[in-house]
């Protein structure tokens, strides 16, 4: 249902702050940093000393909410929960209100903003509290937008963001994932638990999860470039919806993950029935995951499988070192993954890309083997060149220079299959000796 006429009003602060809101329980928590709530009471303080300003009503922005079918039910914040409860917190301050229920856990951002806010507006003679406090709650006005369909709330939030600050494209999947949970009708309890071990994450991670690895995977193992991930890009991660139940290859998906329970417990009392293999049977990088709760634990396991490649792709540089050596301890950070601005940034992130889609595939078969190819390969254009640049490490993935291993191991039925891959300086400048301690690491490891 689209958004009525008059589901959309201006209303002042303090009747919106009256109303019945309600966070829900899928919401992320309140992550407003002190600055920011310093910076809105400061915008506020300023407009309320402008004479001319004061005269006229100072709009904070908009909040998007989802009501229920029925005029008594509670409405829900789908956007602007940080702005208002900030908005509520000043003008408990001004009211005096000694902030137990905001401080009970110290350091939690909402205390660490009350604290902020106290101290700022403490040193206010009485008279301006209560006239600021008026001219919050009256002057002060938001831009209310009401609906019953709770997808439309979305469709807006999503909206207003590309208009203004565009939101990361994982935090637009967050989004979509969350509204396929509640198509499917899952618990609030479950959607907030969802929530929690999101947040739990840093935003640097989840987009380097992403755009560095699952982004560039589906499009290098495709043969296609992988330029910057952005919103236009997200679906390929939305997964098979509610409404693709009666596609034939929807259905196929659907059963392969029903399925990996059985087959789990079939293999049971098999070595290599162990959890990671059973995450890398559900979690194919070349199959979509049901959307809803099924793609947020994907993220979850893809998250704990790449720390551990990470940790196990170049944890003991000492090994790759001992096949030469020449090769001096000052030179280990040839085998440290460098994700700053680094000459080895993007042949590093090549080889763990490599070995995060060899190993969803085939697990650790032959795991020791396909370091070593899989870093001779990604590699070897850092002897090649004085500079690498992303483009490089892209064309070499989408076999435009060289052959690939996303390529071949899209199409390989064995782990073994990795030998096949070549990896030669030759097909870059003979001549340069820049990278001489690696030049001679990589030959040990096979390349010519």
């Amino acid at each position: 249902m689209a958004i009525r006429e008059e589901g959309v009003s201006v209303v002042c602060v303090g009747d919106l702050i009256d109303d019945k809101l309600r966070i829900p329980p899928y919401q992320r928590p309140y992550r407003w940093e002190p600055s920011t709530a310093l910076q809105l009471i400061n915008d506020i303080s300023d407009a309320f000393e402008d004479k001319e300003r004061s005269q006229i009503t100072y709009v904070l922005g908009a909040v998007i909410l989802h009501q229920n079918t029925g005029d008594d039910s509670p409405l829900n914040v789908v956007d602007g929960q940080q702005r208002l409860l900030t908005l509520k917190m000043i003008l408990d301050i001004l009211d005096g209100a000694d902030g137990a229920r905001y401080t009970k856990i110290t350091r939690n951002p909402v205390a660490m903003v009350w604290n902020v806010l106290s101290h700022r507006v403490g040193t206010w003679p009485h008279d301006r509290k209560k006239d600021i406090r008026k001219y919050i709650a009256v002057k002060c006005q938001l831009v209310r937008v009401v609906t019953n369909d709770v997808d439309e709330a979305f469709r807006v939030f999503d909206s207003q963001n590309y208009r203004g600050k565009p939101l990361a494209p994982h935090d637009l999947l967050k989004a979509h994932h969350l509204r396929e949970m509640r198509k499917r009708k899952e618990s609030e309890p479950m959607m907030a638990a969802v929530v929690e071990n999101w947040e739990a994450v840093s935003d640097r991670d989840l987009d380097r999860l992403f755009s560095t690895f699952l982004y560039r995977i589906f499009r290098w193992t495709r043969g296609e470039a992988a330029p910057a991930f952005t919103a236009r890009d997200i679906g390929m991660f939305k997964g098979i919806a509610a409404a693709d139940i009666n596609a034939p290859s929807a259905r196929y998906h659907l059963a392969a993950q029903a399925a990996v329970p059985l087959l789990t417990a079939w293999t049971s009392g098999m070595p290599q029935a162990d959890e990671r293999n059973v995450g890398r049977t559900r979690f194919q990088l070349d199959a979509p995951v049901p959307a809803g709760r099924g793609f947020f634990e994907m993220v979850s396991f893809m998250l704990g499988e790449l720390a551990d490649l990470r940790r196990g792709a170049f944890n003991g540089w000492e090994e790759f070192a001992s096949y030469n050596p020449s090769v001096r301890p000052e030179d280990r950070e040839i085998f440290t993954e460098k994700p700053s601005r680094n000459r080895y940034r993007y042949v590093s992130e090549l080889y763990v890309a490599a070995l995060l889609y060899f190993t969803n595939k085939f697990g650790d078969e032959d795991l020791d083997a396909a370091r070593q190819r899989l870093f001779a390969w990604a590699f070897t254009p850092r002897v090649g060149f004085l500079r690498v640049q992303f483009k490089t490490v892209d064309k070499l993935a989408q076999e435009v220079d060289g052959p690939s291993a996303f390529s071949l191991l899209r199409n390989a039925t064995s782990g073994r299959e990795v030998h096949e891959l070549p990896a030669s300086s030759k097909q870059y400048n003979d001549k340069l000796d820049h990278e001489a301690n690696l030049s001679r690491v990589l030959k040990t490891l096979g390349a010519q």
